[in-house]
């Protein structure tokens, strides 16, 4: 388990088919002094498990399962993650609980800057995110949500376009520097976790419904 607010970024170093997976070296940007093999590590948001680390790197694999659902399978030697370490009972919860089990992936249709912080403007960013309409329900205005491992509140939700509906997020000046959302363009799929609280209380009240 994770709360959303990362902890630093990482570089691929590599990667190399293994079976029907991929294995991935990553080297964060800050040590990950506590990393140890067999710990839990958020990965653009995947809950991934540390198979081996030296002193500046770790490795990881993602599964067919996780490839197929998330953006991992996309990454190339030279990218840049977002990281955060799992979840202890002494550590803050500055976001929500997040999982690192992604729901599925949204595009990138917008990213737009208000300017430099003045008194009339924020100089915030404003994230727009297209998204199919099977996860509409586990939306709502202020919700949570983790956008490649980030902890963020909904801003905005559009209408129906087909099968397709968008929301905007807004990204404080910070969380923009501080992770990968500065390497961000249209059209790039991004990871998305809904609320697990929401999905929750709609599957408890769905499975009330059919009593």
């Amino acid at each position: 388990m994770f709360t959303g607010i990362i902890e630093g970024t990482g570089v691929v170093s590599s990667r190399k088919k293994a079976g029907t997976g991929i294995r991935f070296r990553v080297k964060p940007k800050k040590t990950f002094k506590k990393l140890a093999v067999s710990d839990s590590i958020s990965v653009n948001g995947v809950c991934h498990t540390v198979t081996a680390k030296s002193k500046s790197e770790f490795e990881f694999t993602s599964v067919r399962e996780t490839l197929k659902k998330t953006n991992i399978g996309l990454l190339n030697t030279g990218d840049e993650v977002n990281l955060e370490s799992s979840l202890t009972l002494n550590k803050k919860i500055g976001g929500h609980f997040v999982f690192g089990h992604i729901d599925d992936t949204g595009e990138i249709t917008s990213i737009t800057n208000s300017g430099e912080t003045t008194k009339k403007k924020s100089g915030n960013f404003e994230l727009g995110i297209k998204i199919h309409k099977k996860h509409l329900r586990f939306v709502i205005n202020v919700g949570s949500i983790a956008v490649n491992g980030v902890s963020l509140t909904i801003a905005e939700i559009s209408k129906l376009k087909g099968n397709l509906f968008e929301i905007k997020i807004s990204i404080i000046p910070y969380t923009f520097s501080h992770t990968t959302f500065n390497k961000l363009k249209t059209g790039d799929k991004v990871n998305l976790e809904f609320d697990f609280l929401g999905k929750y209380v709609l599957n408890t009240l769905s499975a009330k419904r059919k009593k």
